[in-house]
């Protein structure tokens, strides 16, 4: 720190009251701190920065490409895979990464369980504690790293008493949000410290509220609903109308958790933001099943008295209970009429065939009202600009998956019928009549020139995700390109369907599965690109002439490869970076959005070149860019070229001459020290 920013530093914390600290004793802590920063000189500059969170990345990137590692956002405790949470920081002195701590310093960390207003709680049990410091990699430039074994660290806080009350519960909502202090100090004085938020799920309890609904709504009503009709015996749950969408539903869960469970216990890459989706899941369970709750609990009530009494009571909850539409609930609730027999049953059973039609109604009011809560919980969950299309594609997808795995066990009616119906019932396309043919005209009446289960399943759920992204582009909290947020291009069943077989594999590939339409999972592979590929694709890069075939190799070494799925996107229009990419394989598309409108402005191939304008500015992107079907991209880190500049320092006056004139070529001039000031600015931080 510069002299005259300390002394100005010292007069602000003088003049700033301290709740709990008498004004002798700050002046005693601060007269010691600047005691050791008369005594440090060589440390004045010390510092310690968390590195973070950055979508599309993970710790384990900058062990093989530093400077493109990111702090994880949030860890999980669950009995299906065993997490580490890793958080990354950087120890730099003099402006350079430090290699290893100062003579007498240590490395003091503090691990606060906070509040839902931020505010510190408690300090968890044997913490404060100092720690080793430890490279990603033995690459000078890698970051440090600082591991936390989630199930170690935080179950002992997830199994205290208290009912629904106790940490990680009902009460909770499931998560619990924490700060770790990290503080460097020489001689018991702290020189430098940051500090870094994140949050901690207990997934053991999701899921729970859906299973109450199925186990306590759902035979409770059947058994009412039978006893009504005078129908004798038990009848399968399975034939209540709100059956398929709670079977489904919860598989389709299950299958995007278990995403997001690879991306933060195991650094999978199924997901850009792994955590935003686990808040957006959450909240929209808690709103559905507690609205269902509330329309219900004339039947039974699914939350215990202690649950209640918390929902109904705690400010925590106040903006589920204002978010809450009873309402719409309702109309599902009056939906629920089980389509007994009249004149024709399925085989022994007292169920008839217009139940299927009963369950896609009830079905289709369901959506509606689950996906109005779907508004809400993004709104709780916060604002994704940067990579929600992506993710609400990828959750479309585990819906259809859902969808193609769970029929028949969410459609016990469909193993009554001869399979020739039953593959027209399942399959049929609107518009082809004679398939219709086969079916009984007790059952083809109502049923109509209308998609089969299939089709309309999944044309009805991509058109009410299609909806949700709309309203919540309008407001702030999403972001998408092109006409819809989930065009049939990402669908499996649409690519399925058209016989595109190759996206289709794309598609599975993407989010790690094979096969055609089976969820069955890729074994992991790792991707390269060998390294002499790599750098002949740098030695074409006009920013990178200035670097000899030795510094190249070295920049080579730390690029990253990147796969991309159909329609993903790697630079999205306004976001800033500093990254380029390169293409390696397939085709890229570049769109331009101005006054609302987009325009395909470019469509590159092998060896383009993408984001050389803001890899060394800062400066936000002026296009998005996605693959036109499935692509291979690298990408250079501004970060990488930090030490081959440390190195010769002559590079950045070169590379400022260079990007002077690049800017010159697409009318966007720069005098060349303002571009040295941000090329300077994005390689070392200020």
């Amino acid at each position: 720190m510069h002299s005259q920013r300390f002394v100005q530093e010292l007069n602000r914390l003088l003049r700033t009251e301290v709740p709990g600290l008498a004004p002798a004793d700050k002046a005693r802590l601060l007269a010691r701190q600047a005691d050791a920063y008369l005594t440090h000189e060589s440390l004045r500059d010390a510092s310690v920065t968390f590195v973070p969170f950055v979508a599309g990345r993970r710790p384990i990137d900058e062990a093989k490409h530093p400077g493109l590692g990111s702090s994880e956002a949030s860890g999980l405790i669950s009995d299906v895979l065993a997490d580490e949470l890793v958080l990354l920081y950087r120890l730099m002195i003099g402006g350079r990464p430090a290699a290893a701590l100062p003579d007498g310093g240590t490395l003091e960390a503090t691990l606060h369980w906070l509040d839902r207003d931020g505010e510190p709680r408690e300090v968890l049990p044997g913490w404060p504690r100092q720690l080793d410091a430890k490279r990603m990699s033995d690459d000078p430039a890698a970051a440090y790293t600082l591991t936390l074994d989630v199930h170690d660290t935080f179950l002992p806080l997830a199994s205290r008493d208290g009912g629904a009350s106790r940490p990680f519960g009902f009460g909770a909502m499931f998560f619990e949000r924490f700060r770790l202090d990290l503080a460097l100090q020489v001689d018991g004085t702290t020189l430098a410290s940051d500090a870094y938020t994140f949050e901690v799920y207990d997934d053991r309890g999701f899921g729970s509220l859906y299973q109450r609904i199925a186990e306590l709504i759902l035979p409770k009503d059947m058994a009412e609903q039978a006893r009504q009709s005078r129908v004798a015996g038990d009848v399968s749950t399975s034939f209540h109308p709100w059956f398929p969408v709670l079977c489904i539903g919860v598989e389709k869960a299950n299958l995007y958790m278990k995403a997001v469970r690879g991306d933060i216990a195991a650094q999978t890459r199924r997901l850009s933001d792994p955590t935003w989706l686990l808040r957006v899941g959450l909240y929209l369970e808690l709103l559905t099943c507690i609205g269902i709750a509330e329309v219900a609990k004339g039947l039974v009530d699914i939350l215990a008295p202690d649950e209640r009494v918390i929902f109904e009571t705690s400010p925590e909850w106040a903006d589920i209970r204002r978010h809450l539409d009873v309402h719409a609930w309702q109309k599902v609730w009056a939906l629920r009429g089980v389509g007994f027999a009249t004149t024709l049953s399925l085989g022994q059973t007292p169920i008839g065939f217009t139940n299927l039609l009963k369950k896609r109604s009830a079905t289709l009011a369901f959506l509606h009202a689950h996906h109005e809560d779907l508004k809400h919980a993004i709104e709780l969950a916060g604002p994704n600009l940067v990579n929600a299309q992506e993710t609400w594609q990828r959750v479309f997808r585990d819906a259809e998956r859902a969808v193609l795995t769970m029929n028949e066990q969410a459609f016990p009616e469909l193993g009554y019928l001869a399979e020739p119906v039953k593959q027209v019932v399942l399959w049929h396309r609107q518009g082809a009549l004679a398939g219709l043919k086969l079916i009984p005209s007790v059952f083809s009446g109502p049923f109509g020139d209308q998609d089969g289960l299939f089709g309309s399943a999944c044309r009805q759920y991509r058109q009410s995700m299609n909806y949700v992204a709309r309203w919540a582009a309008d407001r702030g909290l999403m972001e998408y390109t092109g006409a819809e947020c989930v065009p049939t291009a990402v669908s499996l069943l649409e690519s399925h369907v058209a016989g595109e077989h190759r996206r289709l594999e794309r598609l599975q590939k993407r989010d790690g599965y094979e096969g055609l339409l089976a969820a069955k999972e890729r074994v992991a592979e790792a991707f390269t690109v060998p390294l002499e590929v790599i750098q002949a694709a740098l030695s074409r890069v006009r920013v990178f002439a200035a670097l000899t075939s030795d510094e190249l190799a070295e920049l080579a070494k730390a690029a990253r490869p990147i796969e991309l799925g159909p329609h993903e996107r790697i630079l999205v229009q306004g976001n800033k970076g500093s990254s380029l990419f390169i293409v390696h394989e397939g085709e890229l598309e570049v769109i331009s959005k101005t006054d609302g409108k987009e325009k395909l402005v470019a469509q590159l191939g092998r060896g383009a070149i993408v984001g050389e304008l803001a890899f060394l500015t800062g400066q936000p992107r002026n296009a998005t860019v996605r693959a036109a079907d499935a692509a291979v991209v690298i990408e250079v880190g501004a970060a990488h070229l930090r030490p081959l500049v440390e190195q010769r320092p002559a590079i950045l006056d070169a590379l400022g001459a260079l990007m002077e004139r690049r800017l010159s070529d697409v009318g966007e001039p720069a005098s060349k020290p303002t571009l040295l000031a941000s090329m300077w600015s994005v390689l070392f931080g200020g």
